[in-house]
Order: structure tokens, then sequence, then C-alpha cells
């Protein structure tokens, strides 16, 4: 693991960035992740790559899984989180979050999915409500982030907006997260180059609230977003 930036709040509190090329399984056995925020691609993907380990960990069978992934990806409209919780008792992650993402159908209208400029509002709100979930429902403090682009087309501005996002919940949130890790193939220390100026410039902005709706489901809570209704 690759140490990046450490930020530091408003309040005073600090989580640090790291880097890691491997796979989640390795860090959540050894207690350096305890949540999990992966776009909804399949296949040679992080999702994909995870997804036995996931199972196995959380409890959940991997058809549901990958069920939840596809109807997120293909056939909801909505930008959409998808919060699976562990069902099993002594798992090393509190739950994973199926993120809507590039390749989502939710996507389209926001920008060209293919070849497009990363539409920054789009990845900063789906990673703000993401570790907003995940703090407040499930406790977590050790985030860990895959790509939210299609495979082989991250890009710098996604992660700044990444961590723009962890930033502005941590300034809200005095003892929100310890630690949070860019996770995985088509990222590169490249590609963080912008977070370590966050700090610098301190032109982090302010947070702008958006609506969202929780919906229960079995087996999971969808986190609707909602750009018509800002706060």
């Amino acid at each position: 693991m690759i140490p990046v930036a450490t930020l530091e709040s408003r309040k005073g509190t600090r989580v640090s960035i790291a880097y890691d090329p491997g796979r989640l399984e390795t860090l959540a056995r050894e207690g350096k992740v305890d949540t999990y925020i992966v776009a909804t691609e399949d296949g040679l993907s992080p999702l994909g790559l995870n997804r036995r380990f996931l199972s196995a960990d959380l409890g959940v069978p991997e058809e549901e899984i990958v069920h939840l992934a596809d109807w997120n990806r293909f056939k909801n409209p909505q930008v959409t989180l998808v919060a699976v919780s562990s069902r099993r008792d002594g798992s090393c992650l509190r739950g994973v979050i199926l993120a809507a993402s590039e390749t989502s159908e939710c996507y389209k209208r926001f920008a060209m999915p293919v070849y497009g400029r990363p539409y920054r509002d789009f990845y900063y709100n789906v990673t703000y409500e993401a570790i907003a979930f995940a703090s407040e429902k499930w406790g977590a403090h050790r985030i860990a982030i895959s790509h939210l682009s299609g495979s082989g087309r991250f890009h710098e501005d996604i992660a700044t907006c990444n961590a723009e996002a962890l930033a502005h919940y941590c300034d809200a949130i005095a003892t929100a997260i310890d630690s949070f890790i860019f996770l995985g193939c088509c990222i590169s220390l490249q590609h963080l180059a912008g977070i370590r100026r966050l700090n610098a410039a301190g032109k982090t902005g302010e947070h702008r609230p958006i609506s969202s709706q929780l919906e229960n489901r079995e087996g999971c809570v969808l986190v609707h977003l909602d750009w018509k209704h800002d706060a």
C-alpha cells in the first residue's frame, strides 16, 4: 500500500489516502478495509475479480450480487447506490456498495460514456453519498474504492472528485473516516496527483447537498440520488 496524501479536515481530523494495486481480500483480512465501493461493471473488472470473496465474506449469494449489479447497470434509469450489508457474523467487511458508474444506463444523460470528459458532479455526488451511507449506517472507518469509470478509462478528474467528496464529508463529520484506499486496476499513482494539491490549495469549496431517498429491498438498501431537487 502506497501513501498518497493526508487530508486535514476543518474540524482538525485527518484521513489518510493511499493507493494499492492489489486485491480487496488481502486488505480486508488485514483489517485495512471495512467497506468497499465498486462499480457495477462485471467480468474482468474489480467487481468480477472480487465477487467470490465478497460473497463468501458477506454471506451473500454470488448470483444475488450479479443480479443487483446488472440491474443497477443495465436497467435502472436512476442514479442509485445498492448497499449490501454483511449477513455473516465475523465478516471482514461491513458491506459493499454497488455504485452507479460511467457504464451505467443512468450516466448517459450526463455525459458521453465513452471517451468523453468525466461529468464531475456525477462522480462527486456518487462518492459523497456512498461515503455518507457507509459511515452513518454501517459505522465504516476504512473505505476502499475502485474505479467508477469504464475499464481502462479512469481519469485524474475522477480521483480528484472522489477525494473532494471525502474531504467535504470529513469537514462535516468530526470522526468520520480514518483511511481511504484507491484500489486495483485502471488506477495509477499518476491519476492521484491532483489529490496532493487539495490541502495546499485550500480550494475544495463547499458541499452542496442533493436530495436522496432510501428504499429498502430484500437484502439491500437502494440510495437514489436526485439532481432535480438541490437543497
